[in-house]
């Protein structure tokens, strides 16, 4: 097995363009400047974009026109895994002439998965959990298999009607109906190096720990400068970008009622009225009970913070009411059923936890090796995560204690929620945008 020299290595195996106009398809592996591939948890498709030298006519010679399909092969440099992806162009971004017999060229391109959604529509009704029936979807539809949850959602047999929609916007919709028996929202995405689609609950994902807790990512100036030059295996956990971004204030998660609130629901046919008062910190206290999240994490506002002597999660600014109809189906629910304290509990649990789980998030840049070796590294997966604290009383780091020279607010354990794998002529490397549920107390 072949050792990386570096941890940003990586080999374009084939870059191959296919079209109804032609025979055979046209290798552009070495026209091909830069390549940009996304993942992204709430989606189940890639999208990305390339950069290419035109040199060889392929525009006109291929006369683009959105139809085209590109197979990327890009291989492991540690071992014998290859990422291999089939997508459609969308369009030219793009076009600038370097010179008279070279143009510079930038294209958009998503997953051929998403092309063939694009052309379908759903009208029929399915009867099931909701987990097999997005399986069913997408493997009669769109000959795509799914990867189903390890944890089954709280929702039982229900039928669904599918009313005029494409197979993703059916399974998506499907999706932000599930929760899990604690109110865990559950996510339908793609990934780099599987074929198969990801359907996987936020209990799944944070009771599996960080894939690199022996090797934490670390944001080091120093650590960088003296890690730089020496093989894969020290350099890949550097990061060498490091952005944060408060996504959701807390103004407006009090306003959307993630913080605390009132709801009910009229059952249309029953006539009956169910009313629950929610509060983030009984769903974060049932969650370390449960051993989901430790004993000393709290919601990314500060337990302490009080109005006129009461918590924020003490008001009840935030009431909101719906309107069911129950016994559509004969016994079977239907997709909008909230029946019971308990279900309508979940419904507002999973969406509390949604949006704090998305407030604070932060960017970082590292090696795309790990991402390219079978590991667990990948999209949906917990990581360990080191920051730098800004303290200039320690003088000796290397002898100080842990916390006098961590942040503790923006080190932890974070979920990969999206990524850009960016691959230039020489370098893989990945911005990923992370995202944790709470902060250490």
């Amino acid at each position: 097995m072949a050792k990386a020299q570096s941890a940003v290595d990586y080999t374009l195996i084939s870059f191959m363009v296919s079209s109804h106009k032609h025979d055979l398809p046209i290798e552009l592996a070495a026209s091909v400047d830069e390549i940009e591939l996304f993942e992204n948890m709430d989606l189940p498709y890639l999208t990305g974009s390339f950069t290419m030298k035109d040199d060889m006519r392929f525009y006109d010679g291929v006369n683009v026109n959105g139809t085209e399909k590109i197979t990327i092969i890009i291989k492991s440099p540690q071992d014998d895994n290859f990422m291999t992806k089939t997508f459609s162009i969308l369009g030219i971004t793009s076009a600038t002439k370097s010179a008279d017999n070279i143009e510079a060229m930038e294209i958009k391109i998503i997953e051929n998965n998403c092309f063939n959604d694009n052309l379908m529509q759903i009208n029929k009704a399915y009867t099931g959990t909701p987990d097999i029936i997005i399986a069913k979807i997408l493997k009669d539809n769109l000959n795509i298999d799914l990867d189903l949850p390890a944890i089954k959602p709280y929702q039982k047999t229900m039928k669904v009607v599918i009313p005029h929609m494409t197979p993703f916007a059916a399974c998506r919709w499907i999706c932000s109906s599930m929760s899990t028996d604690l109110g865990l929202p559950y996510f339908l995405f793609a990934t780099l190096n599987d074929k198969n689609l990801q359907l996987r609950s936020l209990e799944e994902i944070l009771r599996n720990p960080a894939w690199n807790q022996d090797s934490p990512y670390r944001y080091s100036a120093a650590y960088n400068q003296t890690s730089s030059g020496v093989d894969a295996d020290l350099n890949a956990f550097n990061v060498s970008a490091y952005t944060s971004h408060n996504k959701e204030s807390v103004f407006n998660l009090v306003n959307s009622g993630a913080t605390a609130g009132s709801r009910s629901i009229t059952d249309m046919t029953s006539g009956q009225l169910i009313n629950y008062d929610f509060n983030i910190d009984t769903v974060f206290q049932d969650l370390s009970e449960m051993q989901i999240i430790d004993d000393d994490h709290q919601p990314v506002f500060h337990s302490r913070y009080r109005f006129n002597g009461k918590e924020m999660n003490e008001y009840n600014n935030y009431n909101a009411h719906g309107i069911i109809a129950t016994n559509t189906y004969n016994g079977v629910a239907n997709i909008h059923e909230e029946t019971s304290t308990g279900a309508f509990k979940l419904a507002a649990s999973k969406r509390a936890l949604k949006s704090m789980m998305i407030k604070t998030s932060i960017n970082i840049r590292v090696p795309g090796i790990m991402f390219l070796t079978g590991t667990n590294a990948s999209l949906g997966r917990q990581i360990d995560f080191m920051y730098p604290a800004n303290n200039t009383s320690v003088t000796n780091r290397a002898t100080a204690a842990s916390e006098d020279i961590t942040d503790t607010k923006r080190s932890g354990t974070y979920v990969i929620y999206t990524t850009r794998h960016h691959f230039n002529n020489t370098q893989h490397n990945v911005d990923m945008s992370c995202v944790k549920l709470g902060n250490r107390k």
